[in-house]
């Protein structure tokens, strides 16, 4: 499997994490993360992200999201 594949299933696994834990769609989730930077910051930091625990990176996700303007809490 090379990096994009890679890539794309990571952040296909994330974007659903992220929407069970707000109880949205898929589609909502990827939305929301697009719009306030999250999309960036995973795929930008991608080598790191994908080493540590999953929870963790869909809380810095939050984070990152909730300074861009996002209120998902």
């Amino acid at each position: 499997m090379d990096l994009t594949k890679n890539t794309a299933y990571y952040s296909t696994m994330i974007i659903n994490m992220f929407a069970k834990r707000f109880k949205i769609s898929m589609k909502d989730a990827w939305q929301y993360l697009n719009r306030y930077k999250g999309m960036s910051f995973l795929l930008e930091h991608y080598n790191i992200n994908h080493t540590l625990n999953s929870d963790d990176v869909v809380d810095d996700l939050v984070a990152i999201c909730k300074k861009e303007g996002g209120n998902l809490v």
